[in-house]
């Protein structure tokens, strides 16, 4: 096997018979004079001694780390996210041999990925071929490759990249981020670093390296806040290995007389920021920006770090997204971009090839001024599979809008059958996307052993879940369609673009006999209060906080058919029946402002408070009457109060107190109230206000 040095990295495509193409590979590689590759990454469900593999759904686990040469078996499925992830491990020099039946079957290939979309009832027959399509038509002129097939056995063989180096070798670059990194955590509070970087810049070396270096000059703690351990491997390793210490998994490193510890978005508090000298916020991107808003108001010494084009979050969208968030809050922030690769050459050839594929570097249009009148209409995925521009407008969008599109989100949009997407156009400019996918309409054999328990078919989160865990059978068997992703270019927002794609994606679900209107997100105030404007109304909370959006999944449905009419209304009433008593039990840790907004408008006929209990609210208001003596009677008047017109800022810590049994320290540290008393006083104003009669 050829060592190169230097030399770029190369696609290299075994095309053939699964059996040939593996046996191809291994006969080279035995027969490669420097023996068997013990860092060769090899992606697969199996591979042939003396090799060992990993599956796609681990790859993650070897973010960071480095290999020689790259084996993806592509028969065993072309996971998009997998691929991505293995390629960026891949030193400069070395080859990504994938392994794949001849070109011309790609679009017919049943590839096994293609599972993760197909829904109960599909198989993935039922799936278009269009993601495979388009690589074939991509690759097949890119000259970044190089095709293998039985009739030119020769063509190539595998290239291995040359060995690392015995020690990290820093670039100037990332110098001056170490040291930028190390002002943040010795100069001027409340003046934060942002990095962004591609893939491949040794971004989270540095960040390792800076954090061992600052411990071990004196920093009691450091805090680094990530969507996931995977996302903070390579920092971890250089960090311990920069310290002289053996590698460890991702959670906590003693350094010095301090220590490094890693939070997740879901673990976030502000204590968390008292206690820590120096907060970083790796791959920003991929956390939500009311996290990243929430760190900003508790921390003094922050860095932020991102992946501007990756395969997870997008640094674009980061910026577009939290910019003002940083202007506002901390305006003296300074930005630092790293361009220059290091794990392989400028202008490699993969590299580039990759970007384009999976358009991982996809970008808004700058210039999105109105030209025109807006049109909504729906576009098929075999005009976008074949339209390259319009591809990545759209998919540019995507990344933007939401910090968790993945490059498995465009295979979706392209191969799914059951995705529906809506455009707004204003000439040629792509101005807005709405992607649905149309769920429900199960058997009813199926929806009885659902409602069992005894399956749980791939597919139609939206109905699954409020038949399963909110007791409404009937969305198992009406036909829904769930909003995906709603993405508005930046510079329209504010025009009712978005609604209007909603309205034309509801148009669409009348004409085609669908029942149900419905989306599902991490609760956030902002969506939920667009969600409202447009129909849609509250329907279920999840009672788990996610990790990466550290919020509860809120579902949200309108009805379209005189059934789904009938159902929405039946769900909404019970969620608002339910929603005070969850508070004090599995909704404990919903954001009380969120909790207030969401029972606003209650029917509190079953909450009554009588002449008597008026009598009592009044002492109790007046001072006559403790609190802690009236709980039954102060969590009634409170819910009535909330379900009427006031302030939510206001009520929102009351909320936390008496209906989320939050502790009184906690509540004042959050709301900066000075103690008991203040607080208190706080709820006798606010029952002030007598609540009516139920």
């Amino acid at each position: 096997m050829a060592r190169v040095n230097g030399a770029g990295r190369r696609l290299l495509i075994v095309a053939g018979e699964r059996a040939w193409t593996e046996r191809w590979l291994t006969d080279r590689l035995h027969k490669a004079t420097d023996g068997p590759a013990d860092d060769l990454l090899w992606v697969a469900r199996s591979a042939p001694a003396p090799w060992t593999c990993v599956p796609s759904h681990a790859v993650s686990q070897r973010l960071g780390s480095e290999s020689r040469l790259l084996v993806f078996n592509g028969h065993d499925g072309l996971h998009p996210d997998a691929f991505a992830i293995a390629v960026g491990t891949l030193r400069d020099g070395g080859d990504c041999v994938l392994l794949m039946p001849p070109p011309d079957t790609w679009p017919a290939f049943d590839d096994p990925d293609r599972r993760r979309f197909a829904a109960y009832p599909r198989v993935t027959a039922d799936l278009t071929g269009h993601f495979l399509a388009r690589l074939q038509r991509l690759w097949r002129v890119e000259p970044g490759v190089c095709i293998v097939t039985a009739d030119n056995p020769d063509a190539a063989r595998p290239r291995r990249a040359g060995p690392a180096p015995a020690a990290v070798e820093i670039t100037p670059a990332q110098a001056d981020a170490i040291a930028a990194v190390a002002h943040v955590a010795r100069g001027h509070a409340r003046r934060p670093l942002v990095i962004t970087a591609d893939r491949g810049r040794g971004k989270s070396t540095l960040l390792g390296i800076a954090a061992a270096s600052l411990l071990a000059d004196g920093l009691r703690r450091i805090v680094v806040l990530a969507p996931h351990r995977a996302a903070v491997a390579t920092l971890w390793r250089h960090a311990a290995l920069a310290a002289g210490l053996p590698p460890s998994a991702p959670r906590r490193l003693l350094i010095g007389g301090g220590e490094l510890c890693l939070l997740r978005p879901a673990d976030w508090r502000a204590t968390e920021a008292t206690a820590a000298d120096l907060v970083v916020v790796d791959e920003a991107a991929a956390i939500p920006v009311g996290v990243l808003e929430r760190v900003l108001a508790h921390a003094n010494r922050i860095v932020f770090a991102t992946t501007r084009h990756g395969y997870e979050g997008s640094g674009r969208g980061f910026d577009l997204r939290f910019r003002a968030a940083l202007d506002r809050a901390m305006p003296q922030w300074r930005a630092m971009r790293l361009s220059a690769p290091v794990r392989w050459t400028e202008g490699d050839p993969l590299e580039r090839l990759l970007n384009a594929s999976l358009v991982l570097d996809a970008e808004l249009a700058d210039d999105a001024a109105a030209v025109g009148d807006v049109s909504i209409a729906r576009c098929d995925a075999t005009t976008l599979a074949n339209d390259e521009s319009l591809l990545r407008a759209v998919f540019g969008l995507l990344i933007t809008a939401h910090y968790q599109t993945r490059p498995s989100d465009l295979r979706q949009l392209l191969d799914n059958p059951d995705a529906v997407l809506w455009l707004a156009r204003d000439g040629q400019h792509v101005l807005g996307v709405l992607l649905a996918l149309r769920e429900g309409g199960i058997d009813a054999p199926m929806a009885k052993q659902i409602m069992s328990g005894a399956r749980r078919p791939r597919g139609h989160l939206l109905p699954q879940s409020l038949a399963f865990h909110a007791g409404f059978a009937e969305c198992l068997t009406l036909r829904s369609l769930r909003i995906q992703r709603i993405a508005v270019h930046p510079a329209r927002s504010g025009e009712g673009i978005g609604s209007r794609l909603l309205a034309g994606a509801r148009t669409w679900a009348y004409r085609n006999a669908i029942d149900l209107l419905g989306c599902a997100f991490g609760a956030e105030r902002r969506l939920i209060t667009f969600w409202r404007r447009n129909g849609l109304q509250p329907v279920r909370l999840g009672v788990r906080v996610d990790a990466a959006s550290a919020s509860h999944s809120l579902f949200m449905l309108q009805g379209i058919s005189n059934d789904g009419v009938e159902l929405a209304g039946l769900a909404h009433a019970r969620f608002l029946d339910d929603l005070p008593w969850s508070l004090g039990a599995s909704l404990s840790d919903l954001d009380p402002v969120i909790a207030v907004d969401l029972l606003r408008g209650r029917d509190c006929g079953d909450i009554v408070i009588g002449e008597r209990q008026r009598t009592e609210l009044a002492r109790l208001t007046h001072g006559a009457r403790q609190i802690d003596t009236a709980d039954a009677l102060v969590w009634r008047a409170l819910v009535l109060r909330m379900a009427g017109d006031g302030d939510t800022e206001s009520l929102a810590p009351l909320c936390a107190w008496r209906l989320q049994h939050r502790s009184v320290a906690d509540v004042c540290a959050r709301y900066a109230i000075e103690g008991r008393d203040a607080l208190d006083r706080a709820l006798r104003t606010a029952l002030r206000v007598s609540p009516s009669d139920g």
